[in-house]
Parts: structure tokens; C-alpha cells; sequence
């Protein structure tokens, strides 16, 4: 049976509201074990105040734009074409059950203030949150013991699963949207990389990505 959390559209606020705990709750344990203040490693995911040109920051969110853009219309693609080998390899039964007991996140007659809401907070929140944890936390932290490409690879997949908890949903679920989710942790990772470790264009990429998921 399908979880769905927009069923109630102040559930799903609250839920994503929680999502800053993936960036606070990492920060705060690390801070104890290298023992130095919160605010460096939230600096070090890519928090960070830095100075940049007005042309530079503005082509930035520009791009994070676009970016996610492309990814929507993307994904109709990678979702057709990643249930096309799930079902090859396992029967459209097994695909049917997986979408069947997925997780939808997509509000159900929503007012316009919820709506307002759930797109100000993946701005704000989820978008930044997600690239701060899955790219800025996982990938820099990882990189001190491993090469880049296994950094992303573990970030990716840490990402992937995320979308698809085993605790929640059954093995046909995660095998059937795993690809899909590990495509697209895969480009937000290249766009981190691409841009210095700057979290700006993934996260307005990410949440641009998502409130189209949302609207349409």
C-alpha cells in the first residue's frame, strides 16, 4: 500500500520542515568529535557567507534554474526507461507492486497558503538541506579517506536510498525507483562538483526539480 504523505498537506509541511535535521543533526556530532564549534561545519558543508559578485551569484541561481528545469523534463525519461529494465529483469508484476507501494510526496488539493508554504520550504529548506547533507556533509567528509568517484558513488547511493527506505518500503519498491533516484543524486553531485563544492546551483537545481514534481 502506498505511503502517501500529501494526503494531508500539513503532514507533508511538517515532514519537510524536519528535513534541517539532516544538516543539524550530522553538524552537531561531528562538532563533539572534532571538537570544535557547530558553525565550522556547517561552514565546511557550504554554509558559508562568502562574498561573491552579484553577476557571479546571479549566474549561479541562473543555471541551478535550468538545471532543474532539465532535470524534470528528464525524468520522465529516466523513469520510463529505469522501469523498463526493472520490468525486463523482474515482470511488470513485480514493477506494479514497487509503484504500488511507493511513497508519494505530492499534496492532495492543496489551499493556495499550503501550497505558498510547501514551495517557500523546498526552497528554503529542503533543496539546501538535502545538497548540504548528501553533497556538502557526505562528499567532503568522505573524501578525506577515499577518491572523489567514491565519494559520489557513496553519496549517491546514501541519497538514493533515502528516497526509498528500506524501513518503510519493500525490496520491489527500492529496486524499481533505486535507479531513477541514484541517476539523479548522480547529476546534483556533478553540479556540486562543477561548481567548486558550491552548494547554490545544486540546491536551487534540487528544489526546482521538486516543486515541478510538486505542481505538475
Amino acid at each position: 500500500m502506498a505511503i502517501n504523505l500529501g494526503k494531508d498537506p500539513w503532514l507533508l509541511i511538517t515532514i519537510m520542515f524536519l528535513e534541517i535535521f539532516l544538516i543539524l543533526i550530522p553538524a552537531l556530532i561531528v562538532s563533539k568529535i572534532e571538537k570544535r564549534p557547530i558553525i565550522e561545519e556547517f561552514k565546511e558543508m557550504g554554509f558559508k557567507l562568502k562574498t561573491n559578485s552579484l553577476k557571479n551569484f546571479t549566474i549561479k541561481i541562473f543555471i541551478g534554474l535550468l538545471i532543474g528545469i532539465l532535470l524534470f523534463f528528464f525524468s520522465s525519461f529516466l523513469y520510463f526507461f529505469t522501469n523498463f529494465i526493472v520490468q525486463t529483469l523482474f515482470g511488470t508484476q513485480f514493477v506494479e507492486q514497487g509503484v504500488e507501494n511507493a511513497i508519494t510526496t505530492a499534496p492532495f488539493n492543496p489551499t493556495i497558503t499550503q501550497l505558498i508554504i510547501i514551495i517557500t520550504i523546498q526552497i528554503i529548506i529542503v533543496g539546501p538541506c538535502e545538497e548540504g547533507f548528501f553533497r556538502g556533509f557526505i562528499i567532503k567528509k568522505s573524501q578525506k579517506k577515499m577518491k572523489l568517484i567514491y565519494s559520489v558513488v557513496l553519496s549517491t547511493f546514501i541519497f538514493a536510498i533515502y528516497h526509498v527506505p528500506p524501513f518503510l518500503v519493500p525490496v520491489s519498491t527500492i529496486i524499481t525507483f533505486f535507479g531513477y533516484f541514484f541517476t539523479l543524486g548522480t547529476l546534483l553531485a556533478l553540479t556540486f562538483i562543477f561548481f567548486k563544492n558550491s552548494l547554490l546551483p545544486s540546491s536551487i537545481a534540487h528544489s526546482m526539480f521538486n516543486i515541478l514534481i510538486l505542481i505538475f
